[in-house]
């Protein structure tokens, strides 16, 4: 007969059922500090009950109608996960999601929802259910995780597009306005915060003409531009310190400016800050470089444009 060890050496954790015959060793085990209850009738061993593997696992044993949604869906399913440096690492995650048809639970880094997803929104992995990628990017951002949003569609995981033709998976969850709201700001198909925030202000005041992450080649070099004036050649790049302040950074910036410059584009570099702290600067300079129709048709104080930049929609 296996042991609580066995498993827990095998698996990291255990399902303890009512009568089953290693429950004493379970109770020695969390009594003396060597387990923890991680789920109700599940014991994890100490050192791992915090990983994120170790509680899927929990998950898997816990309840069988378990769905993994969210962050850990996405990273499950091929995602990069934002400022990590390989895929399927999921010590980024934060915390595990997931649905049930039957049950609900909140712990420290679990969460179980009790809703029923339909099956066509779902998919399966090396015997682990969870939602199509669209249903968990839609889901994000209807929480404000704009990060994991942007990076899934900077990685093509989903595109704007399939993001709209997963909206009826969320009915009777989330109202018609706040899915409404989720799909406004995936269509402006930013591949990170700062360029959210910029594409929320040029729709609020009218600019157009533009392309977000134009894919285009300046001889033979390919460049995706932040934001994209087909009719004027203008490129609005904003650069944040992170990427473009090294020292290759820097470089590669110079170099693609002057690409670019050679083959007929007014580059224009800004910063999340500049932008931040100065947004009708950068919206009259912008301007000053369109076409009478695609200038903004309004314009609002800059107390207003930082809230619109923030997701408030102007009254």
């Amino acid at each position: 007969m296996r042991t609580l060890q066995d498993y827990l050496n095998r698996h990291g954790v255990a399902r303890i059922h009512r009568y089953s015959p290693i429950r004493g060793q379970a109770d020695r085990a969390v009594a003396r500090g060597h387990a923890v209850r991680i789920l109700p009738g599940v014991v994890a061993a100490t050192g791992l009950a915090d990983d994120p593997h170790t509680v899927i696992r929990a998950l898997l044993l816990w309840h069988r109608d378990i769905t993994l949604v969210g962050r850990v869906a996405l990273v499950l399913q091929g995602l990069k996960a934002p400022g990590a440096d390989r895929y399927m690492d999921l010590a980024r995650i934060g915390s595990v999601e997931a649905f049930s048809r039957t049950r609900c639970l909140d712990r420290p880094r679990i969460r179980v929802h009790r809703w029923h997803m339909p099956r066509r929104y779902l998919v399966e992995r090396d015997g682990i259910w969870m939602t199509m990628p669209e249903v968990s990017v839609l889901i994000l951002a209807i929480a404000g995780d704009w990060e994991w949003v942007c990076e899934a569609l900077r990685q093509h995981l989903v595109t704007p597009a399939s993001c709209r033709k997963a909206r009826k998976a969320l009915a009777g969850r989330y109202s018609k306005a706040q899915v409404d709201a989720a799909l406004a700001d995936i269509d402006l198909n930013a591949w990170s915060i700062p360029e959210s925030e910029m594409g929320r202000m040029l729709r609020a005041v009218g600019v157009t003409g533009h392309k977000p992450n134009r894919k285009i080649w300046a001889g033979e070099h390919c460049y995706y531009l932040d934001q994209a004036f087909d009719a004027e050649h203008v490129a609005l790049e904003i650069d944040g310190r992170s990427v473009h302040a090294t020292a290759d950074g820097f470089e590669d910036t110079m170099m693609r400016s002057a690409h670019l410059d050679r083959h007929g584009w007014t580059v224009l570099h800004t910063t999340p800050t500049m932008m931040r702290r100065s947004p009708r600067f950068v919206l009259d300079w912008l301007a000053s470089h369109l076409h009478r129709r695609h200038r903004p048709k309004t314009m609002y104080t800059e107390t207003v444009l930082r809230r619109i930049m923030n997701g408030v929609r102007p009254a």
